[in-house]
């Protein structure tokens, strides 16, 4: 449980120190040899005690990608603002192919769906991109809210998505007022990502690998 902690708490704290809130029910997974460790709702992020993390009773992070090991649940400003107004989007930039995918899906993940059909909607969304957004309701105006899911083989690489995905979606909403960014031929997008995930600095992996390992 030590070894958990010291690596969730270094991650929260990389997030809190974000110039911008990662909202309230902000929450990190970690897969790791002695169990499945995550940050119990409501922590604080700035200051993570012992108590705000919880072993949990799975065998592994229900994740369609057998590599994946970390997973981070956000509501970032501009990340919420895709889901109030239902707008997913592809990738127009590079950073956002190479470290997310393609595109980012919105899930309809409201209880009202079954378990089964929001299972084959993640499945899908997650297929080629580490990254979606994940509607939970709609208010009496029309407007969704839900959460970010990132993902990565490493908590590192989990919330180094969701800033770039954050990112993304702030361009995507500024290019709005010149006429829209283009996105990258999904086919281009595709390669990209999958060239970045074969050559990302091998020795900085391994290091981040050791931290879900102990």
């Amino acid at each position: 449980m030590s070894e958990a902690y010291e690596v969730l708490k270094k991650y929260a704290k990389m997030m809190a120190d974000l110039d911008y809130p990662v909202g309230s029910t902000a929450k990190i997974v970690i897969q790791t040899s002695g169990g499945i460790f995550a940050t119990r709702d409501g922590a604080d992020f700035s200051q993570l005690a012992h108590e705000d993390v919880q072993k949990l009773e799975m065998e592994r992070l229900p994740l369609p990608k057998a590599d994946m090991r970390a997973m981070v649940y956000s509501s970032t400003p501009y990340c919420s603002r895709c889901l109030r107004e239902a707008k997913p989007f592809r990738a127009s930039l590079d950073d956002m192919a190479q470290i997310i995918g393609p595109e980012v899906y919105i899930v309809d993940g409201r209880s009202k769906n079954k378990d089964k059909a929001i299972g084959k909607s993640f499945k899908k969304a997650l297929k080629n991109s580490v990254g979606c957004f994940v509607l939970t309701g709609i208010d009496s105006k029309g407007n969704g809210h839900g959460y970010t899911l990132t993902m990565g083989r490493t908590p590192y690489e989990a919330v180094v998505a969701m800033t770039v995905l954050e990112k993304s979606a702030e361009v995507m909403f500024m290019a709005e007022k010149l006429g829209g960014a283009k996105p990258l031929p999904r086919s281009e997008a595709i390669m990209m990502r999958a060239v970045y995930k074969k050559k990302y600095s091998k020795a900085e992996e391994e290091i981040k690998a050791q931290e879900v390992e102990q």
